[in-house]
């Protein structure tokens, strides 16, 4: 047979296939619908015993069951766990029959939770010490299932709002002083985190006394002397011929020592006394 006519019976084959695209074939499925219903399944625990997973077809049809992932085996219908928290996926599916057409698979997902466990203190809280108007940090760390919820005390006494792992006092008062605690707690039970000490200490402060030079007889020389804690210095005359009026310094001549106080006040100690030395000398006069 040469090649014409096995083209012209290609060609006919191709002609006899588009006739037989009748819109009869090209309908859709002409069987009846069905749906799977799945209800979600609770939550368990790892140690959860054996249960039937329940999916249905409202065709009536038997539904299979797949485990897609996750700790778990399936036995038929009925699922065990093996002990490992995670997700399980369990698929189901129902592939239709003469009358009814494949239903659409359905997905449900089981979270596999810990077992339960009493709070455990696994990192206590430490003693601090810190100034007025400093911060302060304490922080626990507990393990329990579920994990636990925190509630920080001082002196025994629950501190409203002090609930998470970490209790921080922003700006301390000396009023914040006290012995803290913090109860960890689930619905297995509660654990007390050992007691730690908060010492708040009025703030330190220092004095710088500016020195002077030589000052001539009679002349009134400006004291003048800061505290750290920006509270005024206050002055006493240590030794010497000195007069002192408020913070003005004089002498008839010699050399005078004055001392320089700031006494502290709430917040802040009283500051170690810095002491300076001023010479009421003439020009070319020669002090004893």
């Amino acid at each position: 047979m040469s090649n014409a006519p096995k083209t012209v019976l290609c060609a006919l084959a191709l002609l006899a296939g588009a006739a037989s695209l009748t819109p009869c074939a090209l309908a859709q499925d002409a069987r009846r619908k069905q749906e799977i219903i799945f209800p979600p399944i609770a939550a368990r625990t790892v140690d959860a015993a054996p249960f039937t997973v329940v999916a249905r077809a409202t065709s009536g049809l038997p539904v299979s069951l797949e485990l897609i992932s996750g700790p778990a085996v399936l036995e038929k219908r009925v699922l065990r766990l093996t002990g490992q928290p995670g997700l399980v996926l369990i698929r189901a599916s129902q592939p239709g029959n003469p009358v009814f057409a494949p239903a659409t698979p359905m997905d449900q997902l089981l979270e596999v939770l810990p077992r339960p466990s009493i709070p455990v203190i696994v990192t206590q809280p430490s003693a601090a010490y810190a100034e007025i108007g400093q911060s302060v940090s304490l922080s626990v760390g507990a393990r329990g299932e579920p994990a636990p919820g925190y509630q920080w005390r001082k002196d025994g006494t629950a501190i409203t709002g002090a609930t998470r792992e970490t209790f921080t006092i922003s700006s301390a008062l000396l009023s914040d002083s006290g012995v803290y605690d913090v109860v960890a707690t689930n619905p297995s039970g509660s654990a007390a985190s050992a007691r730690a000490r908060v010492t708040i200490a009025k703030r330190q402060q220092t004095i710088y006394f500016r020195p002077s030079g030589p000052v001539a007889p009679g002349q009134q020389i400006a004291l003048s002397a800061t505290a750290s804690s920006g509270l005024p210095a206050r002055f006493e005359i240590v030794s010497g011929p000195g007069i002192l009026n408020g913070d003005l310094l004089s002498s008839p001549g010699g050399t005078v020592t004055v001392q320089a106080e700031q006494p502290g006040d709430a917040s802040f100690n009283a500051a170690a006394p810095a002491i300076q030395t001023f010479v009421f000398a003439g020009l070319g006069q020669q002090i004893p």
